[in-house]
């Protein structure tokens, strides 16, 4: 039954509210759980939810994601975004137009004051085997409002079509919100000999902070590797590498292991490294009764709570930042959820 105008639509908040006490005071201080709850409010509920934290002992900022996977979702973001050609891109993927793509990735960064909805950070989920021509001449135009230049258009392409197997193209990125001209673009797939082979050909200063980079997460699977695209077409010095594990940590001790390390290299604290291992589980109406939203979602299901996968960001002359990826959002089932229910975004 469609709602009536009077009716507020149900928002994020909400389940952020159910998954809340859980979040440390270590991870997000109040200033920063108070712009989340800001933003979560203008988002919808039926979105998944994903807030990035920085692991530095003084460090307190956090941003947050959603993920659309709906066109209903993205028709009311549009909605919201008035004067941006992001209008126009989400209207047109909630039409239908790019019908191979399964999700849209929205990223707010919060450590500015803004507007109740501040513009984001827009990624795009690619589909298996993305051609590299409706990438760099359909897509990459529609994220940024405009052509590529000529420069920039051909390093894309290069990098799409000299993805080695078993690596794949899995999103890309526009980073307006942040001033940024850069295309951004993220590998799924390749090893640590994977990484060094593909940057050795296309960027070799790029590998060198890759390698750097790779002992903090050795061992983690599920490897990412993102990188930048500047408008003269370079491949910018930043290198992020992301990895998780299929199972949460009750019942995968590498999380620990993993998080020990970042702690020993002094890229996240003891306190942060706790929270973060306390924070995956679930909720329902009869554990979290005085948070449950019942107007939203009645009395079943499960406010699911899971950590999506740590990352570390380097550039040159400058030490490695460590980040994680903290998921939460309403699963609809009448039995438990177990770790096969959550997976990594």
């Amino acid at each position: 039954m469609p709602h009536s105008p009077e009716v507020p639509l149900p928002t994020l908040d909400r389940w952020l509210a159910v998954a809340g006490p859980c979040l440390a005071q270590s991870l997000v201080d109040e200033q920063a759980r108070s712009r989340l709850e800001d933003t979560a409010r203008n988002l919808p509920s039926d979105g998944l939810g994903v807030i990035e934290v920085r692991l530095a002992a003084d460090e307190p900022q956090a941003d947050l994601s959603v993920r659309l996977s709906r066109p209903e979702q993205a028709c009311r973001l549009a909605r919201q975004l008035p004067g941006s050609h992001f209008q126009a891109l989400l209207s047109r993927w909630a039409e239908g137009e790019w019908e191979q793509v399964p999700t849209l990735w929205l990223e707010f960064d919060l450590h500015r004051e803004a507007a109740d909805l501040p513009l984001p950070v827009l990624c795009v989920q690619l589909p298996p085997e993305a051609d590299p021509l409706w990438l760099a001449d359909s897509l990459l135009p529609a994220l940024y409002g405009r052509a590529l230049g000529a420069a920039q258009r051909e390093t894309v392409l290069l990098c799409a079509r000299e993805v080695p197997s078993p690596g794949r193209l899995l999103y890309a990125f526009s980073l307006l919100s942040r001033g940024e001209e850069a295309v951004r673009l993220e590998i799924l797939g390749l090893d640590a000999a994977g990484r060094m082979e593909y940057l050795g050909r296309l960027a070799p200063h790029a590998g060198v902070t890759a390698a750097a980079l790779a002992p903090l997460l050795e061992g983690a699977e599920n490897p990412h590797l993102s990188f930048d695209i500047g408008p003269t077409g370079e491949i910018l010095p930043r290198i992020g590498l992301e990895g998780a594990f299929p199972r949460q940590p009750d019942r995968e001790r590498r999380w620990a292991e993993l998080l020990a390390r970042l702690v020993d290299r002094g890229l996240c604290s003891p306190e942060k490294r706790d929270a973060l291992l306390a924070w995956p589980g679930h909720d329902s109406f009869w554990t979290a009764p005085a948070l449950w939203p019942v107007e939203v979602a009645g009395m079943g299901g499960f406010c699911v709570r899971f950590l999506s996968h740590l990352k570390v960001v380097g550039q040159p002359d400058r030490p490695p930042e460590a980040k994680a990826y903290l998921g939460f959002g309403y699963l609809a089932t009448s039995s438990s959820p177990s770790a096969c229910d959550i997976v990594k975004p």
